[in-house]
Order: structure tokens, then sequence, then C-alpha cells
């Protein structure tokens, strides 16, 4: 049962990590999104901050937003926006997740990250 694990987990990570380096996996599945047309925006350490946002410029950025995403956040977000911020959730030491949820009709959350 446990090599059937391991052989599942491989199948996984060849789907979702596209290239040794992770660098290069990423800016392959920003292209993916982008391609699908999801909104993504990426920053890597190396390029140079958005004039005037004040941002760290060897701070990486990576805000995906799915076009379900964005259509629930057109839909609902102008009644309740909350935001749950985490840290440490990766293999990468110091990478916070923001999570942007939007309360349909019912009161249920949807996730809505823009």
């Amino acid at each position: 049962m446990g090599e059937i694990c391991r052989i599942r987990k491989e199948v996984q990570r060849a789907d979702i990590r596209l290239d040794a380096n992770d660098t290069h996996s990423t800016r392959i599945w920003v292209d993916k999104l982008r391609s699908q047309g999801d909104f993504v925006y990426y920053k890597d350490k190396r390029d140079p901050s958005p004039e005037g946002s004040d941002l760290a410029n060897n701070l990486f950025a990576l805000c995906i937003q799915s076009k379900f995403q964005k259509e629930a956040y057109e839909r609902l977000g102008n009644g309740f926006l909350g935001i749950d911020a985490t840290h440490n959730v990766t293999q990468y030491k110091g990478i916070q997740l923001f999570t942007l949820m939007a309360r349909d009709n019912w009161g249920h959350g949807m996730y809505c990250n823009r």
C-alpha cells in the first residue's frame, strides 16, 4: 500500500511540477493559466516592483483568479468580502497565502481571490 501511495504522489507531482526548476515551473503555470483566460499577476524576485507600489524589489508575488472566481466576485463581492491569511503552508519558508471569500445569498462562502 505504501508503494502505491508513493507512485500516486509521483504521478500527481508530474502533473503539478512542470519543470525541475521551481522558477521555470511557476512561469509555465503562469503562461498556462493566462492562456485559459485566468487573471494572473506574477512578480519574480528579480523583476522590478511596479512603480508606486511600494513593494520590495526582492519580493515574490503570485496572484491567481480564475474566470469563475472573477464572476463570483463581481456577482457577490459587493455585500461581504472576507480575507484569511496564513503562512508556512508550503515547503518554502516565509510564504504567505491569502484567500478572499465572498458570501452568496445563503451566507455560504465562495472563493473569489482577486
